[in-house]
């Protein structure tokens, strides 16, 4: 015990001694953070909180156009104009505007709607309580819309369909309080349809998950896992550093030379750098709580267990740690090692999610990712932080971590011992 003692000293001092990998650890991460939330959080505002720049020109004076300009109103979903220049504009004038592209949407409500319909509706009273078998001829309605054709088509289609649901959800309670007012000129005994709910069938929209799979989180929610467990794996390039480092230099053959194993000179490395992944984790989620929401982002929610989280970090550590000793055993240089470390993590980054959401990429790069310690890392964070999942939940992800760690602690093995063959 009291050689190993020595060792996690001599590790310690090698750690301390190195001031740039203590910036790379632990700076370069906490701005990663913030800035990659922040550009995304712009860009998550901007598709979750736009509105459709719409030209809206009621002629009707009636109930009916009121109405409909009242529900496009409350949608929110559109900027809406009622006037250019001070003047309500003609037909042909609300069709140059979005012709020019200064709407994205125009909607003409000709005179006279509400009169219309009211007209229609009398005729299949008169017609139905005569007993004759011909339909009379309404007068149509047409309202004209107009579109910008740069629009995409399922933007468009997605917005007709609002404006159709919403349009004739009012288009049939009018038409219904008409036909009951209607009836009621004729009929001795009085009827109302104030009782009767045009919305007989609920939609509940739920999101489908499997396993917790495929979350859409906002920009905090994502961007603190992934460049948490960015930053955890990014310790290979130190950690892989000071074992190369020890070799060239003759350290690690005198200390051969003493009663120490070489699973113990590895073991005191994996737990002073798993003490360092533990405060890069802390470091993170303070500044997901904390740090982020004075940029005016959302606060990191932690979810309901914390044992859960403390797993999860020590299995990406420990995945992260075997992964540096394997190159810092198998590569032959500092350059080496830093070079393929870096580029290996901003990898496994890319494909297991942390610069991108998996649920937006296609099915073969979804596939793909699974191939990453740092997408099971992710799922597991993504469970823990928006389905307040526990320890039985994240199981799965440790247990990939925790295998993927171990398989490179024992490439690591053999390839010391094939090494010190060769020589």
């Amino acid at each position: 015990m009291r050689k190993f003692r020595f060792l996690l000293y001599k590790d310690y001092l090698l750690l301390k001694r190195d001031v740039a990998g203590l910036l790379l650890m632990f700076l370069m991460p906490a701005i990663l953070v913030v800035l990659m939330a922040l550009l995304q959080d712009s860009s998550y505002r901007a598709l979750t909180e736009s509105s459709v720049p719409l030209l809206l020109v009621n002629r009707d004076q009636g109930e009916l156009g009121e109405a409909i300009d009242k529900q496009i109103e409350a949608s929110r979903i559109f900027q809406i104009d009622r006037k250019v220049n001070e003047a309500v504009p003609t037909l042909e004038e609300l069709e140059q505007e979005v012709a020019s592209g200064h709407y994205t949407l125009g909607i003409y409500i000709p005179e006279n709607t509400t009169e219309s319909i009211r007209k229609n509706v009398a005729r299949y009273v008169l017609a139905a309580f005569s007993g004759t078998m011909e339909k009379p001829s309404p007068d149509m309605v047409n309202f004209v819309i107009f579109i910008d054709p740069t629009t995409k088509v399922s933007f468009y289609t997605a917005l007709m369909s609002t404006l159709k649901e919403r349009t004739q959800k009012i288009e049939f309670e009018y038409v219904l309080n008409e036909i009951s007012r209607q009836v009621n000129e004729f009929s001795p005994i009085p009827i109302s349809t104030d009782g009767f709910s045009t919305e007989q069938v609920h939609i509940d929209i739920r999101d489908a998950r499997l396993d917790g799979r495929d979350l859409n989180p906002d920009p905090v929610q994502h961007n603190v896992p992934s460049w948490t467990l960015f930053a955890i794996f990014f310790i290979v390039i130190s950690l892989s550093g000071s074992i190369i480092r020890e070799r060239q230099d003759g350290s690690f053959s005198r200390m051969m030379t003493m009663p120490c194993s070489y699973t113990e000179y590895l073991l005191s490395k994996a737990v002073i750098f798993t003490m360092v992944s533990l405060i890069q984790f802390v470091l993170m989620l303070l500044i997901g709580v904390y740090l982020l929401p004075l940029f005016g982002m959302e606060s990191l929610n932690l979810g309901t267990s914390p044992a859960a989280l403390i797993l999860l970090a020590l299995s990406a550590a420990v995945a992260a740690i075997g992964y540096g000793i394997a190159i810092g055993n198998i590569a032959n240089t500092i350059h080496q090692s830093a070079i393929f470390g870096a580029i290996s993590v901003v990898i496994m980054a890319a494909i297991g999610g942390a610069w991108i959401p998996t649920a937006v990429m296609s099915e073969s790069l979804r596939n793909l990712s699974r191939i990453s310690p740092i997408y099971w890392g992710l799922s597991g964070f993504m469970d823990v932080f928006m389905l307040n999942a526990g320890v039985m939940a994240v199981l799965k992800e440790c247990g990939v971590m925790l295998l993927f760690g171990l398989v490179c602690f024992a490439v690591a093995i053999t390839f010391n011992y094939r090494r010190r063959l060769d020589v």
